[in-house]
């Protein structure tokens, strides 16, 4: 049995479209010889393609999984990898990968597509992080990250960019995916590229291009929708790349039903400065199909989302849909399921159609937040000047850089709170807070912790025990920075 496993491998590994892949010219004392994406030869990135290919198959498929363990030449034959099982040999052997982890072997192919796709996603990760020109704005959002940071798992919240912006093209969604995060309706209207409609669309880009500055190319055109579900969805994006100087993500569930048109807006991404693209891929057969469709080489710069349920370490978040799917199984308890959210934005929410804007920002999703993001205010508008007005409007009550005389102070209601011998401490599942190390914090631990204080009394308490109001509104603020205060709208 052994001989004729032999043989087979023999016989297939003599059908392998390429033999392990020669990768020293490329290297240079041990080190990549391009530094910049665009000085990578065609050759070198069909080879990547064929590597992230690999990785596709190895985490959507269980099967392709098991035939790599026991057949790696057949297997890789099977599914048209032009690729040698041993350059990617760490991957799928186990032994391999804790010698090749302690620098005992060398895979110079792996190594190196790790650190080209290690490049796309700093160049990605670099531009999510500009900071919106308006300090507010700037500040409110980086209060954002400060709390979500102590909310979510690390996995989670390294995911959640904190977009400045995102619009929906229509209303609805004509997906219908049943783990939905975000509920998304069924699709009943669409904004077209009517002459009208495009001239609101450029105003409302500039607009936000004036509040936001160059973070504004940070936006994307979809939220509880489908982008491919606007037939002029293009147009739309072609306008907010000369308006913001970035051509928008495009995130679909639907990359089968247009292929073409998707092809073309993967082109234009490319030549205008898009940053990234992604396809979710809903089931096994529709990353088959999709597989088949598209090249590796296509699909070099689109990362597929896995929401199959074969794939390695799918998991569904637990908001909208899924959320109702998982308290019906447990009878309405939320503590068995890990906490979760798709949201991805902390500024505005446009709906288009409804000429409407939120004030949003991620959160586990719970009760109130069902879909997995806060709602701190939102409004409508006519026009672009109406807009504008909403904007400031919006700024100017859930914005303060510091925290305001008459506001009622309270902890965050997910965080526990415990008063130490010399402060307190709060604390989530995810991080702890301590405050110590000062008469003053535990005194103040006390009185934010009855949540009936405002601002204005904390600090006459204070006062009236020889505390410079200068002192407490320093302590006051700085636990309004880290996030630990509660912001919600109150009910």
């Amino acid at each position: 049995m052994f001989m004729q496993t032999q043989e087979l491998n023999h016989q297939v590994e003599a059908e392998l479209i390429s033999p392990p892949f020669d990768i020293t010219e490329y290297y240079i004392d041990n080190h990549a010889i391009f530094t910049t994406i665009d000085q990578i030869d065609q050759k070198l990135l069909a080879k990547f393609s064929q590597v992230k290919r690999f990785k596709e198959l190895w985490q959507m498929d269980v099967q392709f999984r098991q035939q790599v363990s026991t057949h790696p030449h057949h297997a890789f034959v099977r599914h048209g990898l032009k690729l040698h099982p041993e350059d990617v040999r760490p991957i799928w052997d186990e032994d391999c990968n804790s010698k090749w982890e302690q620098g005992i072997l060398e895979f110079p192919l792996l190594k190196m597509s790790n650190e080209f796709f290690a490049r796309l996603d700093y160049i990605t990760n670099l531009h999510l992080k500009t900071a919106p020109n308006n300090i507010y704005i700037q500040q409110w959002r980086e209060r954002q990250i400060a709390r979500t940071a102590s909310q979510f798992q690390p996995l989670v919240n390294q995911i959640v960019v904190h977009a400045p912006v995102s619009f929906e093209l229509c209303k609805g969604c004509s997906v219908g995916c049943r783990f939905c995060g975000v509920s998304a309706p069924p699709l009943t209207e669409i904004f077209f590229y009517t002459p009208e409609n495009a001239k609101l669309w450029r105003e409302v880009l500039e607009v936000m291009t004036g509040f936001l500055g160059t973070a504004a190319g940070n936006g994307f055109c979809y939220w509880a929708t489908d982008p491919l579900d606007n037939p002029d969805y293009e147009k739309f994006c072609l306008d907010f790349h000369a308006i913001t100087g970035f051509f928008p993500q495009t995130t679909t569930s639907q990359p089968l039903k247009y292929p073409d048109r998707l092809r073309s807006i993967l082109k234009l991404s490319r030549e205008r400065n898009g940053i990234c693209n992604r396809f979710s891929i809903l089931s096994l057969k529709m990353f088959e199909k999709v597989h088949t469709e598209f090249s590796a080489e296509e699909l070099l710069k689109v990362q597929l989302l896995y929401l199959n349920d074969e794939a390695e370490n799918a998991h569904k978040a637990h908001a909208g849909r899924q959320r109702e799917a998982n308290l019906q199984k447990s009878q309405g308890d939320e503590e068995p399921h890990v906490q979760g959210t798709i949201a991805c934005v902390s500024g505005f929410l446009f709906n288009m159609v409804e000429r409407s804007v939120k004030l949003i920002s991620p959160c586990n999703a719970n009760e109130r937040w069902p879909l997995g993001y806060i709602v701190y205010d939102q409004g409508t508008f006519v026009d672009a000047d109406d807009l504008k007005s909403l904007i400031e409007r919006m700024i100017r009550d859930n914005m303060p850089q510091t925290v305001r005389l008459g506001d009622v102070l309270r902890f965050r209601p997910d965080l526990k709170y415990e008063a130490l011998v010399d402060g307190f401490q709060l604390s989530t599942h995810v991080k702890t807070f301590k405050f110590r190390h000062d008469s003053l914090w535990k005194q103040l631990g006390v009185l934010i912790h009855q949540g009936n204080h405002t601002t204005a009394e904390i600090t006459q308490f204070f006062t009236n025990k020889g505390v410079l109001s200068t002192q407490t509104s320093y302590y006051l603020n700085l636990l309004f920075e880290r996030g630990v205060l509660d912001s919600e709208p109150q009910i």
